[in-house]
């Protein structure tokens, strides 16, 4: 039961799915990713909320102007909405971890934004195993 506990403050569940359990990583400095989307407007949270439930249920988004992982990443993906970007990592057990959110403004995700997702995983990764 204190393992679960532990998730549970490690994490909040956005969407429960067949395939995958999305969440919330609720790092040191907050639900980054939460937070982020909350300020987003309604429209582009709907759409989000979207992409979260079809990764959720069917386990794969095909198209790579919504879903693709960031190439020379640890494993980093990115959900893409409009001008939005949620990164996240998948994790054992089927769960994708949420880290963080932000509005891209070139053609290419900046590489500090995969550095803190990157270090976000890190963190997550170190304090789920205490």
């Amino acid at each position: 039961m204190a393992s679960q506990r532990k998730k549970d403050e490690l994490t909040r569940l956005v969407y429960e799915g067949q395939v995958f359990t999305v969440e919330f990583y609720v790092s040191t400095q907050g639900a980054l990713a939460e937070d982020w989307l909350e300020s987003a407007p309604e429209s582009m949270q709907e759409k989000f909320a979207a992409l979260f439930a079809w990764l959720g249920n069917h386990g794969k988004i095909w198209n790579e102007r919504k879903f693709k992982h960031l190439t020379g990443s640890d494993q980093i993906f990115e959900f893409k909405v409009d001008s939005g970007r949620v990164l996240c990592f998948f994790f054992f057990g089927k769960r994708v971890i949420l880290t963080h959110g932000f509005h891209k403004k070139g053609d290419k995700t900046p590489k500090g934004e995969i550095t803190r997702a990157e270090e976000l995983k890190h963190e997550f990764e170190l304090r789920i195993r205490k």
